[in-house]
């Protein structure tokens, strides 16, 4: 039975190119918007000592600070108050006004706010907790005069000040409304490009993108030195999906900022999701010829070093990210990773030996695989079996793991055992089933592997995988072709675009004699998909059409694309074969 294209059951635990898995964009993330969720009001904690009080101010204090640690807020609320309007305290006045909201007293939180504000006017945490409990009483008139004194008191912090007011408005009830009262906060502060881009960013994440590219604009006229809108309005536009827009925009930022290192970073990134590696490279090494040590660099131009298969440029800069000592773990990961793609195991071993932190299950999970590769089978599993026992949330996909690898070493029943283990612990797990049941068909057979993807359609009748599957296994490796053909159509209605269903049509029909109805849907996967199971297909297909040439042509192109494809490999040599065999007869006949 040939590699299919069948969905294989996820594997959580990272087994690709971590370029598959966008890791560059880790270097440039898109700044969050603005926080959605009401500030903080934490309960309030011991005040510092006050100096000078006399025996009728420390008793509230102390009585306060005992009832606060009880947890009764009401009361601490009390004699913090007392103790305020004795002492005159700012301190004392906001620990009234926090235990009446942690009491969820908005009477007496005003009555004490209305203190605090009264001996601290101008204390910016004042202005900020008036505004929410102004937006709790629904005056958001009330609400903006103090968030407008926030941001005036904040000089030259006015970005944190109106990221502050963002987190307060995120309190009202509707995106509308929150909105608006940032654009009416922004109103007061016209020419403040903190102001504008803090509107760009909660426009973004309340999605209005209008708004916020216009906000992004003006902050970006307002402050034309200032990266952070430029590298705002890119993202906005390439989550819009404006990707041309995006990029020449960007690559016009680039132009005018040639010292600007975030945006050269976020171009270098753009690249690499338009999967121009090359280009992409050539830019990250001119960023790493301006900062030399610069970690996030260094491991740009490893990864894409590693993605463009070469593995010793990886080897370089991977090893000098590690001996910058930062990154050391992800240093570490890619150097195994290296190591391994070079066939050198011993060095792939040594370095997945010292990765910790967040690729560390990853790197074991390699020492597993390289493990048994060299014959150490038993130490495989014992890393694996340790794995489970010390992580009970990956064991499923740990007992996958292990499958894979016996299955990998030609141990077939072994890998048959695990599945049979892991499915005592996961009784009926559909992702188990389906991947002992492909394993199965795999082996040849096709009876315990039909029971199990029958199992898994009993339970979800529009598993368009499952169905899939079977059906194409019945069509491959039995005459059971009327029953195939109703199973892929069903996975056909599932998933109309899917190339390996379109395939598995594609070779029902060419079993059923129907070439030209084949022929239609193998060349419909084989544009969405150049994968080598499919053109070995098209390639049969187009043979018994007796429309060689273009058969030959289609297989070429696949063997330079996939050159290990066992399948396509054996059904390349097959046909090779037999040209052979004509060319010879037609010479002897001559």
């Amino acid at each position: 039975m040939p590699a299919q294209r069948f969905p294989s059951a996820p594997v959580v635990l990272g087994l690709t190119l971590w370029f598959q898995a966008g890791a560059v964009s880790a270097l440039t993330e898109t700044p969050a918007p603005a926080a959605e969720s009401p500030p903080v009001v934490s309960k309030p904690t011991a005040p510092k000592p006050i100096a000078g009080l006399t025996p009728d101010q420390v008793y509230h204090v102390l009585v306060a600070e005992v009832a606060g640690r009880r947890g009764d807020m009401r009361l601490a609320f009390t004699h913090y108050l007392k103790a305020a309007e004795l002492t005159r305290a700012p301190e004392l006045a906001e620990l009234a006004v926090r235990a009446a909201i942690s009491a969820e007293d908005d009477t007496a939180a005003g009555e004490a706010m209305v203190l605090w504000l009264t001996l601290a006017p101008n204390a910016p945490d004042a202005h900020q907790v008036a505004a929410f409990l102004r937006l709790k009483a629904e005056d958001r008139e009330g609400a903006l005069i103090h968030l407008q004194r926030l941001v005036e008191l904040s000089g030259e912090g006015g970005e944190a000040a109106f990221t502050k007011a963002a987190a307060i408005l995120a309190r009202l009830p509707t995106p509308e409304a929150r909105l608006a009262m940032m654009e009416s906060l922004v109103e007061r502060f016209p020419e403040s490009a903190d102001a504008h881009q803090a509107l760009a960013m909660l426009a973004a994440g309340l999605s209005q993108p209008e708004v916020a590219e216009r906000a992004a604009r003006r902050a970006m006229a307002l402050r034309p030195d200032w990266s952070e809108p430029r590298l705002f309005l890119v993202r906005l536009l390439l989550s819009d999906d404006k990707d041309s827009e995006a990029r020449a925009l960007l690559e016009s930022f680039v132009e005018a900022n040639p010292g600007d290192r975030a945006l050269k970073m976020l171009y270098g990134q753009l690249l690499v999701d338009e999967r121009e590696f090359s280009t992409a490279r050539e830019v990250f090494e001119r960023l790493l010829r301006e900062y030399p040590k610069d970690p996030d660099v260094l491991f740009a131009v490893g990864i894409l070093s590693l993605q463009l298969e070469d593995l010793a440029g990886a080897r370089l800069h991977f090893g000098r990210l590690y001996e910058t000592g930062q990154r050391q773990d992800e240093a570490a990961f890619y150097l195994g990773q290296t190591a391994e793609r070079a066939e050198d195991v011993a060095i792939a071993l040594d370095w997945y030996a010292k990765v910790g932190g967040a690729n560390a299950d990853d790197a074991r999970v390699r020492l597993a695989f390289l493990r048994a590769k060299r014959g150490e089978v038993a130490q495989a599993r014992e890393i694996l079996q340790r794995m489970r026992d010390q992580s009970s949330d990956n064991a499923l996909a740990l007992f996958m793991v292990e499958a894979e690898i016996l299955d990998g070493v030609e141990r077939p029943d072994e890998a048959r055992a695990v599945y049979d283990e892991a499915l005592a612990a996961f009784p009926d797990d559909d992702t188990l089933l389906y991947a002992r049941g492909l394993h199965a068909m795999k082996h040849g057979q096709i009876e315990l592997g039909e029971r199990d993807l029958r199992q898994i359609i009993e339970a979800d009748p529009d598993h368009a995988d499952a169905l899939n599957a079977l059906g194409y296994t019945l069509a491959d490796q039995t005459d059971r072709f009327a029953e195939a053909l109703a199973l892929i159509e069903r996975a056909h209605a599932l998933k109309p675009e899917e190339p390996a269903i379109l395939d598995s049509l594609g070779w029902v029909h060419y079993r059923l004699g129907d070439l030209e109805r084949a022929l239609d849907y193998l060349q419909q996967a084989n544009d969405l998909l150049q994968d080598g199971e499919i053109a070995a297909h098209l390639g049969e297909v187009l043979w018994a059409l007796d429309r060689r040439t273009e058969a030959w042509a289609v297989w070429d192109k696949a063997v330079e694309t996939h050159p290990d494809h066992a399948y396509l490999q054996e059904v390349v040599g097959r046909h090779r074969l037999s040209r052979s065999e004509s060319a010879g007869q037609g010479a002897a006949s001559d």
